[in-house]
């Protein structure tokens, strides 16, 4: 059913899919994002929280932001060892959060996401899925359930990741439809520096090459992209369903020639969603 048919600032657009199942049957959880305001019953109680859970090959990467109401919120990534989503799949029937499946509300011309969204996803084809903009679509005690078993996740035993600081380049490909392709190799000295090499075409064109020689403000700026959306973690995250585009990847090569190659268009939280393409940004863009 749709209230407004079109979108007018102010106006609600609802739609109710009769269809989605308000039980699953399925144990086997391969996807996990729940995002909402909370209820601010408390002054010095949660108000927000933000999960996101998705396979990494045997392993989980996790993600977690909670605000409360005198503070500002704060946001962290962790690729843990093991599967975390049979614990996942118990806290959503404990939960019940099928029960809203199907239902979405928007609200247009509001300032900021007043409400929520979850969206979770089974081996079966089952899926979870609402959403509203203008008020909570979890409860309090939903919430807290949430930011508990992911902050306990969280402190699981970690997967082991390079640091940042021990890349010796970075090359970013993307590869187009009609023979076109950008690609930008970025070596890094050990002052900090870098030299970044670029070549280009555009359809069946002629190749264009660049070299730039790359600050070591601009190289700690990538760096710092690099751990603070935790891109080493991606490299076995599933496609994201809503991938388009050309094919992009981006290869680290690590010191002892380690190399750790992400594809764009992986599973990632919102909040982190912009670290491949800020990479892109630097070495395609900017230098």
């Amino acid at each position: 059913m749709r209230e407004k048919d079109i979108p007018v600032c102010g106006g609600t657009t609802r739609s109710y899919d009769k269809d989605a199942p308000t039980a699953i049957t399925c144990d086997t959880m391969t996807y996990f994002s729940a995002a909402s305001a909370l209820s601010h019953r408390k002054d010095d109680g949660l108000s927000y929280v933000s999960a996101f859970a998705a396979p990494a090959g045997e392993d989980s990467f996790l993600y977690l932001e909670l605000g409360y109401e005198r503070s500002l919120r704060s946001g962290a990534w962790a690729l843990v060892k093991g599967d975390v989503f049979p614990r996942l799949v118990s806290l959503v029937r404990a939960l019940d959060l099928a029960k809203n499946n199907g239902r979405h509300s928007q609200t247009h011309g509001l300032p900021e996401n007043f409400g929520g969204a979850v969206s979770v996803a089974y081996a079966s084809g089952e899926k979870i899925s609402f959403s509203d903009n203008q008020s909570p679509v979890l409860t309090d005690r939903a919430g807290e359930a949430i930011g508990e078993l992911f902050t306990s996740l969280m402190a699981g035993e970690r997967v082991p990741l390079p640091e940042p600081e021990s890349l010796k380049s970075i090359f970013f490909e993307e590869i187009r439809p009609g023979g076109g392709f950008s690609r930008a190799n970025l070596t890094l000295f050990p002052d900090g520096t870098g030299l970044n090499e670029r070549s280009a075409r555009y359809d069946d064109g002629p190749v264009y090459e660049r070299q730039k020689a790359v600050s070591a403000s601009n190289v700690a700026i990538i760096l710092k992209n690099i751990r603070d959306t935790g891109l080493f973690a991606w490299e076995n995250l599933p496609d994201s369903p809503f991938r388009f585009g050309g094919e992009k990847r981006i290869t680290f090569t690590l010191e002892g020639g380690r190399q750790i190659t992400v594809r764009d268009g992986r599973l990632v939280p919102q909040e982190l969603r912009n670290g491949f393409f800020n990479i892109e940004l630097e070495l395609v863009t900017r230098n």
